[in-house]
């Protein structure tokens, strides 16, 4: 798998989330450390893999999912007992909860395939940090106030969201095994190549 990962300034998440743009959703508490990974090649197992690596389990997905895949989702839900709540806000999300790799590899591409097509698509270790509640957004009509996601991140926390053309996915965290690309390499799957990028301020 090759990769390229940097840290993306902490100035980049606005305190009013950008409905069409980057981080979508709003974000309350530290966000320490704010990393992008973006992938060279299709990351469904990468990811799989990298999740089971990080071992923090149960994992919690937050998934804005498309009529026309939510049949199915569901079924397979079911089929290997994954515990999840349907939640209507406007369009429809999914709050799921994972207990090992097996799971999140079946939820996964969910979670990958609609991100990539503009959906919201988040997942976080070990705590369900994730509700919904009124906040100013930036829409294409100006700053209003909207219904939106809220991620509220505590001490170690650490989210994932699925960048809307899915070539990324980026993390947001205050968990120092995300402090330095020395810190994370040691927790990416074997055989991982990659290249780290530099952002300005």
């Amino acid at each position: 798998m090759s990769l390229e990962i940097g840290f993306i300034p902490k100035g980049w998440i606005s305190d009013i989330p950008n409905a069409s743009g980057f981080f979508p959703f709003a974000v309350d508490g530290k966000k320490e450390y704010i990393v992008d990974f973006t992938f060279i090649d299709e990351p469904l197992d990468f990811v799989s893999n990298w999740m089971n690596e990080l071992s923090q389990f149960p994992i919690y997905i937050l998934v804005e999912v498309y009529d026309f895949d939510q049949e199915e989702l569901e079924q397979d839900c079911k089929t290997h007992k994954i515990e999840f709540e349907k939640t209507k806000n406007k369009n429809y999300f999914y709050k799921i909860i994972i207990e090992n790799q097996k799971q999140f590899s079946i939820m996964f591409p969910y979670v990958y395939g609609n991100g990539g097509m503009n959906n919201l698509a988040l997942w976080s270790l070990k705590r369900d940090v994730f509700s919904f509640g009124e906040r100013e957004v930036k829409t294409f009509f100006g700053i209003k106030k909207n219904h939106t996601t809220i991620v509220t991140l505590l001490e170690s926390d650490c989210v994932f969201w699925v960048g809307f053309d899915g070539d990324t996915i980026v993390t947001i965290t205050n968990d120092r095994q995300f402090s330095t690309i020395e810190n994370i390499s040691d927790k990416l799957p074997h055989k991982t190549d990659f290249i780290i990028t530099e952002y300005a301020d």
